[in-house]
């Protein structure tokens, strides 16, 4: 076991790091080659974690030193109707004790605009993570329309996962009053399903193996212009979710009507709300049930259950830039999809955010961050021979304080990070919480 002078020696080689490295640091502003503008960068952070297994009875705690490589891009025409922009990132995680846990994380986002949207508008995004624990480069995306309502990461569980993420838009403006948009998106969770020793401190039963998901979206969208900072929106979608090991898709299709803004500069929001119609592949149970004709069919394979629910659906996001230095942002959105624990098995997720920023000083931000989640699974589960619905609640608060030193070369941060997932199995439920001090040193 590994003893408080290695501990002391992380808290030293973080120190001397972004000393050693803000000595040859440059100006901030990135390398210079043509069009593209790359900013190498160096993150250094050191972790106080109370709970390493987010586990609710066998609670460990530990410190752990993540640096990170990075390398941020972009390139843009003059005019404004080309835009590529992106991120490549490799982590290394090393705790003081609990070794098992150790993990390198990877991956890269990448989005590329074509138009500048008053006419015309095509948009790709893709992005790629290689993780264990929190996803901490979903933000690289968010900003896009095409990252949200795809497949969702069922991350209460550290197990290990890539996470691939690819929407295309394509938006065209047809006359004055009226723009449509035509995108896909597709989004997948996959599973190694070989580190288990990883979180050996857990009971084996309480671990189990992940579902790879991929789920695939057509959107078309309509906005229509009712004054001259309000449209009016129309929203159809189509998708289909595959499970591993379940041989059919899951079907849904969406209908929303909802508002949007446009060339607003303190309030900058869209809003839709309609109706979800959630289709999983019908399953044979037996041949002499006595069931409700209303619920199954049946034919010569015995009795095969529907599995059709429509559920109400509505996104939402709004951006409240209260004055040149506060912002608020908020947002959220539902859905229904395969489980990613549970064959066959479905849920309905709710999930919502807000944040507020505030910028004091040029050199220093203040930031607030909560994140809340709800999955209620649509068949009854079964643990340790209890059988019963299953609903699960989980929520994130982050407070921050960033400074940032003249030049942008160099931020230095404290974060403070609690996580909690409770539910009504006892096993899912616990409590983490995270002290973070971080330094990045960008060219």
């Amino acid at each position: 076991m590994r003893n408080w002078i290695q501990t002391l020696r992380f808290r030293g080689a973080f120190c001397a790091g972004c000393l050693a490295v803000s000595a040859w640091a440059g100006p901030g502003n990135g390398i210079n080659v043509a069009s593209w503008v790359l900013s190498p960068y160096l993150e250094l952070n050191l972790t106080d974690d109370s709970n390493v297994y987010k586990d609710g009875t066998n609670v460990i705690s530990d410190v752990f030193f993540e640096p990170e490589l990075g390398l941020r891009f972009s390139s843009s025409s003059e005019t404004n109707t080309f835009l590529i922009k992106g991120n490549l990132f490799l982590s290394d995680r090393t705790y003081d004790t609990e070794s098992n846990r150790d993990f390198m994380t990877y991956g890269d986002h990448l989005t590329l605009q074509l138009g500048n949207g008053r006419k015309s508008l095509l948009e790709v995004i893709q992005s790629y993570r290689f993780l264990d624990d929190n996803d901490r480069h979903a933000s690289d995306i968010e900003s896009s329309r095409l990252s949200g309502e795809m497949v969702e990461d069922s991350n209460a569980l550290d197990l290990e996962r890539e996470l691939h993420q690819l929407g295309g838009l394509l938006s065209r403006r047809m006359s004055d009053k009226l723009q449509l948009a035509l995108s896909y998106r597709y989004s997948g969770v996959h599973y190694p399903n070989e580190t288990h020793d990883r979180l050996r401190r857990k009971q084996e039963e309480y671990v189990p193996e992940g579902l790879d998901l991929d789920g695939h979206i057509w959107q078309l969208e309509g906005a229509l212009g009712l004054t001259d900072k309000t449209d009016a929106l129309l929203t159809l979608r189509q998708g289909l979710q595959y499970q591993e090991k379940t041989d059919d898709p899951a079907e849904l299709t969406t209908i929303r009507l909802g508002l949007q803004t446009q060339g607003a500069q303190k309030l900058v929001y869209h809003v839709g709300a309609g109706l979800e119609y959630y289709a999983r592949p019908s399953q044979t149970r037996f041949a002499d049930a006595d069931v409700d004709e209303n619920d199954v069919q049946i034919d010569e394979e015995g009795v095969q259950s529907d599995n059709d629910q429509i559920y109400f659906s509505f996104n939402a996001a709004a951006d409240w830039f209260i004055t040149e230095k506060l912002t608020f942002r908020i947002g959220g959105y539902n859905g229904t999809e395969f489980s990613s624990f549970y064959s066959r098995n479905g849920m309905e997720y709710v999930s919502a955010w807000a944040g507020l920023g505030y910028r004091w000083k040029p050199s220093w931000i203040f930031s607030m961050r909560g994140i809340y989640r709800h999955d209620d699974y649509l068949d009854p589960v079964t643990h340790e021979g209890v059988t019963k619905d299953r609903k699960d609640v989980r929520v994130e608060g982050h407070g921050r304080i960033d400074y940032i030193a003249p030049g942008n070369f160099l931020r230095v941060y404290f974060e403070a990070v609690y996580d909690e997932v409770d539910s009504n199995f006892d096993f899912v439920d616990y409590v983490d919480r995270r002290l973070i001090l971080g330094a990045i040193i960008q060219y």
